[in-house]
């Protein structure tokens, strides 16, 4: 992310003391055990024991201060990213990390850290190329919504943005509407897939990447807001249960042009346009994907 400060980096048994520079990305580097299989409550768990023990704060509140990535295997390696939301960030020593009765060794931890100001005082952007890593999906009316629909991408960024950000820093809410009346998908390449919630339960999300722009009609102060919260959700996550894996998403281009008159086109130079609905498989290395898993 690029509003981020240089990271921090310790070796096992790191401790994480970051004293009010949030929010933060945590990426800790594991190493696997034999036989690990990682559900998203199983990841929750994790998350919580290390963060929970020391947290003071509301323990069975709605909306959780922290955001869980996916466990990703990179070069024989257990790559985990979780991100923290709010001002009092708790000490966290993990030594090791516990997915169920697993216990995998920390090897690596990296910490950035930025402040909800700066991310607030970047430049504006009509729009912004996220890769989706993990399935998003949105939880509407007792149903779920597996598709990367603009407003409800805003509206999550937004949720999250004012439960944590500094009462100053709040969105006014004649921004909020402008941005949601404002917002459109202009491309995306990818597919719905279906990954293991248990043992029996299947969830159904979209990954892949997506582009979202703002209309002609989008101001430089929406616009300006519009950045911050895509650089917040980088953090924060979008979508349904973002404490257990889901939604997570790596920011891969703000683009701070204004909208001129003709279509948009893709900001990614030598990039294929996105398709609409004719995709193309992407694969990696996933741990959290056990054998016997929906594909």
């Amino acid at each position: 992310m690029e509003q981020l400060a240089e990271p921090g980096v310790t070796a096992a048994g790191p401790r994480l003391l970051l004293q009010l520079i949030v929010p933060a990305v945590v990426t800790l580097d594991l190493v696997p055990q034999p036989g690990l299989q990682v559900y998203p409550a199983r990841l929750h768990g994790a998350a919580c024991a290390l963060i929970e023990p020391s947290w003071d704060g509301d323990h069975d509140a709605q909306r959780k201060p922290f955001s869980v990535g996916p466990l990703v295997g990179e070069n024989g390696v257990a790559r985990w990213r979780l991100g923290w939301l709010p001002d009092d960030v708790p000490d966290v020593e993990p030594s090791v990390v516990r997915f169920g009765a697993l216990a995998c060794p920390v090897l690596r931890c990296d910490v950035r850290t930025v402040s909800f100001a700066e991310l607030a005082s970047g430049p504006p952007a009509w729009s912004a190329e996220l890769d989706v890593l993990s399935l998003l999906y949105f939880a509407r009316n007792g149903r779920d919504h597996p598709l990367p629909d603009p407003v409800l991408i805003v509206q999550s960024a937004l949720a999250r943005w004012n439960v944590f950000a500094p009462a100053e820093l709040s969105v006014p809410s004649d921004v909020e509407r402008e941005l949601v009346s404002t917002v459109w998908l202009a491309a995306f390449d990818g597919r719905t897939e279906s990954a293991p919630v248990t043992a029996t339960m299947h969830q159904t999300g979209f990954v892949g990447s997506v582009r979202l722009a703002l209309t002609r009609a989008a101001g430089p102060v929406t616009a300006g807001a519009f950045a911050a919260l895509i650089r917040f959700a980088e953090i924060a996550g979008i979508g349904a249960q973002t404490t257990h894996g889901f939604g997570a998403i790596h920011l891969r281009r703000l683009n701070t042009a204004p909208p001129a008159r003709g279509r948009y086109r893709s900001t990614a130079e030598g990039s294929k346009a996105a398709r609409s609905s004719q995709t193309r498989s992407r694969r990696s290395e996933a741990i959290t994907r056990p054998s016997g898993g929906s594909p």
